[in-house]
C-alpha cells in the first residue's frame, strides 16, 4: 500500500467521518423504523420532548425549549399538545408563578418504555446475526461514541455541513 501524501497547503480531508456514517446506516435505518412505528401513535417532535423531560427531569418550558433548540413560544405549544395527550402535566412553577412546569406522567414514560421495548426487540433481531466478537466491537464503540457525543454542545452539526 501506498501512502500519498497531499501537497503542502492541501490537505485532505479525514475519511472518518465518511466511513463512520456508512458504518452507521444500519443503525440509522433501524432507529427510523422503530421511529416510524411509534410515530404513528406519537410524533417525532413529541417523542423529542418526551426524552428531553426524562433526562431533565421536571422542566420550565423555557428549559424544554433550550434542550430542544426551539423557540420558547414553540415548545409552549407542543407541551399544551402533549398535556391534551396526558403525557405530561403543566403547572404553575413554585419559584417563579410567572413560569410553567413541565412534567412526564405515568403515560408519558408507558410511551418511552415503549419506544425502548421496540428499539431493544429491533436490535436483538439484528445482534443475533453477529458473533460475539462484533457484539462487544460494537458495544465498547458506541459507549465511546455516546459518551464523546454527551461532551459536546446539544446540535454540534454545522448549519451548512457542504461550507
Amino acid at each position: 500500500m501506498t501512502s500519498h501524501t497531499p501537497a503542502r497547503g492541501t490537505e485532505q480531508p479525514d475519511p472518518y467521518p465518511e466511513q463512520l456514517e456508512q458504518a452507521t446506516r444500519g443503525l440509522l435505518e433501524l432507529n427510523v423504523a422503530v421511529l416510524e412505528q411509534m410515530g404513528r401513535t406519537v410524533g417525532l417532535a413529541s417523542l423529542r420532548a418526551l426524552q428531553a423531560l426524562e433526562r431533565l427531569g421536571p422542566s420550565l418550558v423555557t428549559e424544554l425549549g433550550n434542550d430542544l433548540g426551539m423557540l420558547v413560544s414553540t415548545a409552549s405549544r407542543l407541551s399544551d399538545r402533549l398535556t391534551e395527550a396526558g403525557l405530561i402535566t403543566r403547572r404553575v412553577a413554585p419559584a417563579n408563578r410567572r413560569a410553567t412546569l413541565l412534567e412526564l406522567t405515568d403515560s408519558g414514560r408507558k410511551v418511552l418504555d415503549e419506544l425502548i421495548a421496540v428499539r431493544t426487540a429491533a436490535l436483538q433481531a439484528v445482534a443475533e446475526q453477529m458473533t460475539e466478537h462484533d457484539r462487544a466491537a460494537l458495544l465498547a464503540g458506541t459507549r465511546a461514541f455516546t459518551t464523546a457525543r454527551r461532551e459536546l454542545p446539544a446540535d454540534p452539526t454545522p448549519a451548512d455541513p457542504t461550507q
